[in-house]
């Protein structure tokens, strides 16, 4: 290190000749000179040597004597001889401290590194009264700062070719130990989010050592390292075994043996913290001054290394940042030409980067703008900003478009403009939607005031903000009367304004959005009717700004309500009160019904609700037997209808009929004419209804032809055809009687005598004769033709009851009883299922039993042996009234189609001898009893009849 002396005190005047102030030195500072280890001499004011002490003379090799006045100067380095003199020369004139580094030839001929320092003495009137200088041998210094500087330009290096931190970092680690191989280096880099510490670099450190001090938390006594960082400050830690900065860690640095810890804060030019730069030692080691400013040094460095990488990240992030924007950003010189292009630039404007540098900024200018240009050029030029603007600018293409542009100046490292940066972005399609809104904002002004409602918007006050044309009209008020006056003046009661404002209006509960019919006041007094519906206006962020309420004045709309209320109960009047139904239903294969009136209840069973729903209500079953299809409603004559049934018109008409229904309208729609058309129904207690129906299509208005309704009248006619069918049969019976009667008269004598011939014959033709055979067939077709004429008899005579109280159970079982004769040749069973119901009925016992014995001798002869013959009983009801439903089913091959639908005409038989009037009569008897009889439908096969009898006979 240098040694500097002080100045030394003579005694002697400043007016003592040379001589006895050099004999004044030489014995006061010639020994402790001579003593000194490094070279000492001193020189005149003029800056002639006028002595040396013995180390200039051993290390140099000159003499005193050759040493004197400029003799000295001969042991100078020739390259540093010119900048050693002539800064001596310039210390001597200005009387300055003289400090320089400088080559001095040895004794053994090399040169070594020395630090000069010279000090004036001053006499007292502040001239020099003569030089002391100190030599000190730097040599070693030198070689190390050389090699340190040698370091310092590998990074540097690093950093310029752009190298990454990490290798950067590296590489000053590297060069600390290399100039410190004793020690380990460490650099830490604190996470600027995280705020912790990450690892930087480190060549040396084990792994385990850093993986624990991986995402560090710097803290007041977290090591040398997180301390430095917490504290900002150098922490020294010369043994890690009494540190109480270690003390969490000191396992951990014992088992990397580690004694010692220097750690220096990397810290930004403007003081954050950036990292650490740590010194290890395996042994306790205190710090000297070269040290301090070793670790000093490096972690300025380190810090250079941080910021310069950051520096060029964020410079590469920001023209990343350029190069990627949508926005055109344009650098321009003082003079308008182009420097700086980038993409956005050319995707606005259609130019490339090549064919816009260079070119002057008006090239994108249209000519009325170049005003506007000027200006803002000047304003820039003065120093006043120019911040956002909207201007229009020009394409490649010619093409006019909007921009909205920021111009901003560029100053140079001294503080002088030097570039103007356009920051552009396209708004054209902006302008032209802000044209757009305007224009929809006219029409929808024109639509607010063009609405015969009541508009009104209020702030959280209630007070009105804006009214429209219609509220003025409305209410009576000018609109300067109405807006900013609060909204209770407009109530008729102040009841319904409070429930507005905590229904409607109130910030805090779900909001009312239904219609409100208020009576509200107009500006002269007069109370009104009027609909109101709100809501709450809010932001784009949800929060609430206002009210909104919409008023119609329902005056005249509840005076013609009343009046089509009244016309409507009118209609409703007569409709409901005719004998049958009037009806709308759709065009579709379901003949789905839009109305029908109250006569549909009478007609069907059903209420006009259900039809018009499409849903029936849960009934029990009623008996009804006929089939229907998936369209239909699916009901059972045994089964309760526990579920809603889907119900239509199409599910009520008897499933043969319902083809016909349909043709027949298709048939009037296509020709455009009304129709008329009977068909039958099933009620909904299980009854065949028939109905009569006329009406016709209904056209859409447009023209083309689509039917839009069927709109009609349909009446019962079942009555109406019940006794037309009586009458028809009384007059075929009538016709049948007469022609029997004629036929009986004269036939019976004729059928008389053929029985006399055939008895004569009987006795003179022997009994095993041939002739005898034929006899016996000709006496077998007289009994056929006797019995025919019975049988027409009982089906043409009129039809006379003896009714009494009696059991069907014991009426079926005498019927069964009579047949013994006809069942002895077959194995046949009558099956009766057990019943909880009473079987008694007022009925003539003698007709029920002809009825049952004409099913059981059908079943006889149909069924394969064995015969099984089942009866099961079931409640019932007929038109209302209590009844018995007898079902009578076997277990032969059962009914065809065409069986099922012929079986109770008359004439008609599956038999091969039979007259086809057993069914017929059969019929006849039940339908006087005020029944019914039917083919059921046996779900394990056979034949199945349904007779169905009321317990009393009206």
């Amino acid at each position: 290190m240098p040694v500097e002396i002080s100045d030394l005190s003579f005694t002697s005047s400043d007016h003592d000749d040379e001589m006895t102030a050099k004999s004044t030195f030489d014995e006061a500072f010639q020994p402790f000179a001579d003593a000194m280890p490094v070279m000492v001499w001193m020189c005149a004011a003029d800056g002639s040597a006028m002595f040396f002490n013995r180390k200039w003379v051993e290390m140099t090799g000159l003499s005193m004597e050759d040493s004197l006045g400029d003799g000295w100067t001969r042991a100078i380095h020739p390259e540093d001889q010119k900048h050693a003199l002539a800064t001596w020369q310039h210390a001597i004139q200005t009387r300055a401290n003289h400090d320089v580094e400088l080559r001095y030839r040895m004794v053994d001929g090399s040169y070594r590194w020395h630090i000069l320092k010279a000090l004036p003495t001053l006499n007292a009137d502040g001239t020099v009264k003569h030089w002391q200088a100190v030599c000190t041998d730097i040599d070693d210094q030198h070689d190390s700062f050389e090699r340190e500087l040698r370091g310092r330009n590998r990074v540097l290096l690093s950093l310029a070719e752009g190298q990454p931190l990490a290798k950067v970092l590296d590489e000053i680690i590297e060069v600390a130990e290399e100039l410190r191989p004793e020690m380990i280096g460490s650099i830490l880099v604190l996470d600027q989010q995280e705020g912790c510490l990450r690892h930087g670099a480190s060549r040396q450190l084990p792994d385990f050592y850093l993986d624990a001090m991986e995402a560090m938390t710097p803290g007041p006594s977290v090591g040398s390292c997180g301390t430095a960082t917490f504290t900002r400050k150098r922490v020294i830690v010369e043994d890690i075994h009494t540190s109480s900065l270690w003390e969490d860690y000191r396992d951990l640095a014992t088992r990397a043996k580690f004694r010692a810890c220097w750690s220096e804060p990397i810290l930004a030019p403007c003081g954050r913290v950036m990292g650490t730069f740590a010194m290890y030692y395996a042994e306790a080691r205190t710090p000297d001054a070269r040290d301090l400013q070793f670790v000093e040094s490096f972690a300025k460095l380190a810090a250079i290394a941080i910021e310069r990488v950051t520096v060029d990240d964020e410079l590469r992030q920001m023209a990343a940042i350029v190069d990627s924007t949508d926005d055109a950003i344009i650098l321009k010189n003082l003079d308008g030409v182009i420097e700086r292009w980038n993409p956005g630039a050319e995707r606005l404007y259609g130019y490339s980067a090549k064919e816009a540098l260079g070119m002057p900024i008006d090239l994108l200018v249209p000519e009325d703008c170049i005003d506007e240009l000027d200006a803002n050029t000047e304003r820039l030029r003065q120093g006043k900003p120019v911040n956002h603007f909207e201007t229009t600018r020009m394409t490649k293409d010619g093409k006019r478009i909007h921009v909205s542009s920021t111009i901003s100046p560029v100053l140079d490292s001294e503080g002088i403009l030097s570039h103007f940066v356009e920051v552009q972005n396209d708004i054209t399609q902006r302008v032209q939607a802000q044209a757009e809104l305007d224009r929809e904002r006219s029409v929808l002004e024109a639509i607010v005031h063009g609405i015969p409602d009541a508009i009104l918007l209020a702030k959280l006050d209630r007070k009105l903000s804006f009214v429209n044309e219609s509220a003025c009209r409305i209410f009576g008020y000018e609109r300067s009367e109405m807006e900013g006056q609060h909204g209770a003046i407009f109530y008729a009661n102040q009841d319904d304004f409070r429930q507005q404002a905590e229904q409607r209006f109130n910030l805090t509960a779900t909001p009312q959005k239904d219609i409100q019919e208020i009576r509200w006041r107009r500006k002269n007094g007069e109370v009104f009717a009027g609909e109101i519906v709100g809501t709450i206006i809010r932001d784009s962020y949800g929060k609430p700004i206002g009210y909104l309420g919409i008023i119609r004045d329902v005056t005249e709309r509840k005076r013609a309500e009343a009046t089509i209320r009244e016309k409507q109960r009118q209609l409703s009047t007569l409709i409901n009160n005719l004998p049958g139904a009037a009806y709308r239903r759709k065009y579709d294969g379901n003949w789905t019904t839009e109305y029908i009136s109250d006569g549909c209840q009478e007609l069907t069973g059903y209420a006009p609700e259900e039809f018009m729903s499409g849903t029936a209500k849960s009934r029990r079953g009623s008996g009804r037997s006929d089939e229907s299809d998936a369209e239909g409603l699916v009901t059972s004559s045994t089964t309760p209808i526990d579920e809603r049934a889907f119900l239509n018109w199409a599910s009520v008409i008897v499933a043969e009929d319902r083809e016909n229904f349909a043709m027949e309208i298709q048939q009037a729609i296509s020709e455009k004419r009304p129709f008329q058309l009977s068909y039958r129904i099933c009620h909904c207690s299980g009854e065949i209804r028939w109905l009569w129906e006329q009406g016709e299509g209904v056209f859409a208005g447009d023209g083309d032809g689509r039917v839009v309704a069927l709109e009609g009248y349909i009446s019962d006619v079942t009555e109406l055809r019940e006794a037309r069918e009586r009458i028809i049969q009384s007059e075929r019976l009538a016709a049948v009687g007469q022609m029997i009667s004629a036929i009986a008269h004269e036939s019976r004598n004729a059928l008389q005598r053929i029985q006399v011939g055939l008895d004569m014959l009987g006795f003179e033709i022997e009994v095993d004769s041939e002739s005898r055979a034929d006899l016996d067939r000709i006496a077998r077709a007289k009994g056929d033709l006797l019995r025919l004429f019975e049988g027409l008899r009982n089906y043409a005579a009129p039809m006379q009851l003896d009714s009494s109280p009696e059991e069907l159970s014991a009426v079926w079982r005498k019927a069964w009883a009579n047949l013994q004769p006809s069942r002895d040749n077959h194995p046949a069973q009558l099956i009766e299922e057990p019943h909880s119901i009473e079987l008694t009925c007022w009925l003539d016992a003698f007709r029920i039993e002809q009825v049952f014995r004409n099913l059981f001798e059908n079943s006889l002869a149909a069924c394969n042996d064995p015969v099984r013959i089942g009866i099961s009983c079931t409640a019932a009801e007929l038109n209302g009234t209590p009844a018995v439903c007898v079902s009578v089913r076997d277990n032969g091959p059962g009914l065809t189609e065409e069986q099922r639908a012929r079986i109770f005409e008359a004439f008609f038989t599956t038999k091969s001898k039979g007259t086809g009037l057993g069914m017929a009569i059969a019929n006849r008897i039940v339908e006087a009893h005020q029944g019914t009889i039917a083919v059921g439908d046996a779900k394990d096969g056979g034949a199945e009849f349904l007779i169905t009898l009321p317990r009393t006979l009206s």
